[in-house]
């Protein structure tokens, strides 16, 4: 029996957004939010930002996983960037491979290399139903800030930081 590729996580090429895209769109359809085409030219338009430092996770030829990351900024992302902050607007995994700490890959090496881009600060959102995204952010150092808030939908969400030097 062959053993499996390894995972590794590097930063993205403009080549790897349709498939970091696919990534997003498998996982949010597998928890039963399938996109629309609105939401999907959004999340192009995000993945392409010339800000934008986006991660995937692979092995072999296939990606696993990927994470987007910005610069953070004031006023809830409506505001001037902060100094020092770097904003996790996505983590998805691939469902064939959740459960299977790709997530954590994706997040320790944003934490390594968000250093040289300036960052020293580490926050994100995610609701506060996402219980696998609960666990895994608690995995890896976050605690939850304090912050509550809600999306347009009204879904409640809750902020998470942490040191990028973990």
């Amino acid at each position: 029996m062959l053993e499996p590729d390894p995972v590794t996580v590097r930063l993205a090429h403009g080549d790897d957004l349709p498939a970091a895209l696919d990534v997003w769109r498998e996982a949010n359809s597998a928890r039963g939010r399938p996109p629309d085409a609105q939401r999907i030219a959004r999340v192009q338009t995000k993945l392409a930002a010339p800000d934008a430092l986006l991660f995937i996770a692979c092995a072999g030829t296939r990606v696993l996983g990927m994470l987007l990351a910005e610069p953070g900024r004031g006023q809830d992302g409506q505001g001037a960037e902060l100094d020092g902050l770097c904003h996790i607007s996505m983590v998805f995994v691939h469902p064939d491979h959740w459960g299977r700490r790709v997530g954590e890959q994706l997040i320790g090496y944003l934490a390594d290399q968000v250093g040289s881009h300036g960052y020293v600060r580490l926050q994100l959102w995610t609701g506060a139903d996402n219980d696998r995204a609960l666990r895994l952010y608690h995995r890896v150092g976050f605690v939850p800030s304090g912050r509550i808030s809600r999306t347009e939908g009204g879904t409640a969400i809750v902020q998470f930081v942490r040191s990028a030097a973990s």
